[in-house]
């Protein structure tokens, strides 16, 4: 008798959990949803039974029914960002209610561990001033709210749902959360003034190939390089798409950012090299991937990734592997559209993979999307590139730089580091550099007749100083095509 008592006990807690509306993870209170736009909701119910969706800040009733499956899926517009809270609630007999729900824009922040280093830092690697931000969380209870995807791998196959929780801005909160994307989120509420939502997916050595389907890679890659790929890394091509971005890809959002390259570098040998004459490819590909997957037909959603700094990369300062892989992501500008790269080139540690100078990433991420995406102006949020080059009769090599409207620094002939010129023996020389308005003039006694010039073309090249005037620092680049020169 006790166990057919505890039997029909079983089966009605059964029956009641799947009469309950059961909604995905990225669903739930304190979230921010996209302004200005057809919000999906999505969630499972008992099978073929009706749900209505009852919203705060419109009247009326939305109703579906679940599908044989329990699945079902409605719209529902969005207000314009606000401070104001919203209760979104969902029955099939069974009433479900999410509370604290805002609107503002929501981003998407994935890659490797230096996106998933959380604002509190890693053991022995601290983010600069974590402190302050951490204490003053909470201020920013209703202009930030965060979402971690937790780890998941699923090799070729979408996973349906992820876990982890909206949490609103809080010390132990904002501890936990990646550093990148608050400061981004951070530096675009004080600007935007509405909520910001981010989304962080990042997963600590993981190459780019992980991140999107097998499908599209092979568009890009042949058979033998897909197979070639599943021996770099044990996180195999597709595993994380399909394990943490698939079960987010219906959430609307505003953009994305990007934080990865090292892995694709390869971080203390030449092993794994090729990836830099394809890597711009590959990012592109999975921009295009991610932004039809959230709805974006005409791949235009913003897409803004950092450029990974200066490191002991291959075991040597004065290797060219790092700048050589930068001048792949410089590449991946001109074939992403509606993207832009955040220059690093002043913020990197010789010994550590994962810089301290996180906000300063955030904050030049949140320059470029509120340059480029939110209209503002008055500042130059892009890095000095360089445009080209001539040479004088003097030996002077004169260098003009783009993206410096308001010309370069330091100024007042303040010595710039960081150029070396190279005659046509190749061998490179420190050379002294000096800037007026955007033209750096090089010059080196030691090579009277140079043919090529280097900028911040080492792995670590110290104090380079190569700025426009709004601090962006300028990306490493050369005149020269000749990769085996170091």
């Amino acid at each position: 008798m006790k166990r057919l008592i505890m039997s029909m006990v079983a089966v009605c807690l059964a029956w009641g959990a799947s009469a309950t509306i059961v909604l995905p993870k990225i669903l739930g209170s304190n979230m921010v949803l996209q302004q200005n736009c057809d919000a999906n909701l999505w969630g499972k119910a008992e099978p073929n039974k009706k749900v209505t969706i009852e919203v705060s800040w419109r009247k009326g009733k939305i109703a579906t029914k679940s599908d044989a499956d329990g699945n079902w899926a409605v719209t529902v517009s969005t207000p314009a960002g606000s401070y104001q809270k919203h209760t979104i609630t969902i029955s099939d007999g069974e009433k479900l209610v999410l509370e604290n729900v805002m609107f503002g824009d929501v981003w998407v922040c994935a890659g490797q561990s230096n996106m998933e280093m959380p604002v509190k830092g890693y053991m022995h690697q601290p983010v600069e001033n974590s402190m302050t931000f951490i204490r003053r969380a909470s201020a920013m209870k209703d202009k930030i709210r965060m979402f971690t995807v937790q780890k998941a791998r699923s090799y070729d196959k979408d996973l349906d749902d992820c876990k982890g929780e909206w949490r609103e801005a809080a010390p132990q909160s904002v501890a936990e959360t990646s550093a990148v994307a608050y400061f981004f989120a951070h530096e675009l509420s004080y600007e935007v003034d509405y909520p910001i939502g981010v989304i962080t997916a990042g997963w600590g050595g993981s190459r780019v190939e992980c991140w999107m389907p097998l499908s599209a890679l092979r568009e890009i890659a042949t058979e033998e390089q897909i197979k070639h790929k599943h021996t770099l890394h044990p996180i195999t091509p597709s595993e994380l798409y399909c394990g943490m971005i698939a079960p987010i890809r219906d959430y609307k959002a505003k953009g994305f950012l990007w934080y990865q390259g090292e892995a694709n570098l390869g971080y203390q040998s030449l092993e794994y090299l090729g990836d830099i004459d394809h890597y711009d490819i590959m990012l592109a590909r999975m921009a295009k991937q991610w932004r039809e997957d959230w709805g974006d037909k005409e791949n235009k959603m913003p897409f803004y990734y950092v450029q990974i700094p200066p490191y002991f990369y291959c075991n040597s300062r004065t290797d060219t592997t790092l700048p050589l892989f930068v001048e792949c992501q410089e590449r991946a500008m001109d074939i992403i559209p509606n993207s832009g790269m955040a220059a690093t080139t002043d913020l990197g540690d010789a010994t550590c993979l994962h810089p301290p100078k996180k906000f300063e990433i955030g904050e030049r991420l949140a320059a470029l999307a509120l340059a480029q995406t939110y209209g503002r102006k008055g500042f130059e949020a892009k890095a000095p590139q360089y445009e080209s080059h001539e040479v004088a009769e003097d030996g002077k090599v004169k260098v003009k730089m783009k993206n410096a409207p308001m010309g370069l620094a330091p100024w007042s002939n303040v010595p710039v580091k960081g150029f070396e010129l190279a005659g046509e023996d190749r061998v490179f020389h420190p050379a002294n550099a000096t800037v007026w308005g955007s033209v750096v003039t090089v010059w080196s006694k030691q090579v009277p007749k140079p043919v090529a010039v280097r900028y911040a073309f080492r792995n670590v090249c110290g104090d380079v100083n190569l700025k426009n005037l709004y601090g962006v620092p300028a990306i490493p680049f050369r005149t020269d095509r000749w990769d085996d020169v170091k």
